[in-house]
């Protein structure tokens, strides 16, 4: 039994291989006409491809252009005004003191007035008795007793009376200095008691709600600013931040001895957020180009001193001859119409010419 056994275990094992050899031929030869036709298709693919030329796309779209020119300068306060008395005398008080914040009209500061108000006194005494002289002078002028001429005299008394009490009366009042706008102390100088003289800065007060710029333009470019131009301010002190402004002031001559021309460039700080003395760039919108369309120079071609851009369109490139377009750096500006929603070709475009055909390998998407 164990003999037969084996045998029929051999025997189902032979069959098995009779089949298998059988069916190898049906197996492996479409297997190899598969692949065979596989690596066809794909060199055929292969030789499609390199037959075109490579290209990259991006899209593009009307747009508005910009002309600008930047400057440096330096941040001024809006208004600046250095604070002092009329007459000398000492400081009683100061009422603010730097950085402080003021309205038109607060008392800054005030002198020591007991000086300036004896004064006062005795030239209102002054004035009384010459009214009481000229009044008296006018009674006898009528009852005959004296000339005119003492009549003129007590009168012209009287005036010089009056001038002197309201010259008394004006000292007293400069003894008081008030903020003459609203803004911020800059600077206090002097201390309280310390005599000062009449016309010697004890305050700058700045107004810093809106700021200036003051630039330097050479005359190349002094033509193409003008007065009511919209600007962009940047500063490195607060570089997250774009202020907006405009060009309030151009001069009509240079500065001394240089060929700059002082422009100033007006814009609200109403967060105070802008110092005087910081740095910033005044970049000045100058012109601006509408419904044109913005290309890197490097998209385009120049033939024969013709300058060109190739479109891609339905497999192929077509060349687009530019007649109106102007040149800002890296960058050229194109007024000739374009096909809406069309792709030009930024890469591979130095070896192309028209009607070509292109096998796209990247599209960039417009922004």
């Amino acid at each position: 039994m164990a003999a037969n056994n084996t045998s029929f275990t051999y025997f189902r094992k032979g069959r098995v291989r009779f089949v298998l050899f059988r069916l190898t031929p049906f197996i492996i030869i479409p297997f190899l006409a598969f692949q065979i036709s596989c690596n066809r298709s794909g060199e055929n693919e292969k030789v499609e491809k390199a037959e075109k030329v490579r290209v990259r796309t991006a899209g593009y779209h009307k747009t508005d252009y910009e002309f600008t020119l930047t400057f440096s300068g330096e941040v001024k306060a809006w208004k600046r005004v250095n604070m002092s008395f009329n007459v000398g005398g000492k400081i009683d008080r100061f009422y603010f003191d730097e950085g402080q914040k003021v309205k038109k009209g607060d008392l800054l500061a005030a002198l020591e007035q007991d000086d300036y108000r004896a004064l006062r006194n005795q030239a209102h005494a002054q004035w009384e008795k010459a009214e009481r002289d000229h009044k008296r002078s006018r009674r006898l002028l009528e009852e005959g007793s004296i000339r005119e001429q003492l009549v003129q005299d007590a009168h012209t008394a009287l005036k010089a009376a009056r001038a002197a009490l309201d010259a008394a009366e004006l000292n007293l009042k400069h003894c008081l200095l008030y903020a003459p706008f609203s803004g911020h102390v800059a600077f206090r100088f002097g201390e309280e008691k310390e005599m000062v003289a009449g016309g010697q800065i004890v305050f700058t007060l700045m107004d810093l709600s809106r700021i200036i710029i003051e630039v330097g333009v050479p005359e190349k470019s002094i033509e193409k600013i003008k007065k009511g131009q919209k600007a962009n301010i940047s500063l490195e002190a607060i570089p997250e931040r774009i202020f907006p402004g405009k060009v309030t002031q151009v001069a009509v001559s240079s500065l001394p001895n240089i060929r700059l021309f002082k422009v100033e460039i007006t814009a609200q700080n109403p967060d105070l957020i802008i110092k005087p003395g910081m740095t910033a760039l005044s970049t000045i919108m100058t012109d601006k180009m509408r419904d044109v369309y913005i290309f890197s120079l490097d998209v385009t071609v120049l033939r024969n001193g013709i300058r060109v851009l190739y479109l891609a369109s339905n497999g192929k490139a077509k060349e687009v001859t530019l007649r109106n377009y102007i040149i800002s750096g890296d960058r050229i500006i194109v007024s000739d119409p374009l096909p809406e929603n069309g792709k030009v070709i930024t890469s591979g475009q130095d070896i192309l010419f028209d009607d070509v055909q292109i096998f796209i390998v990247e599209e960039k998407k417009s922004k």
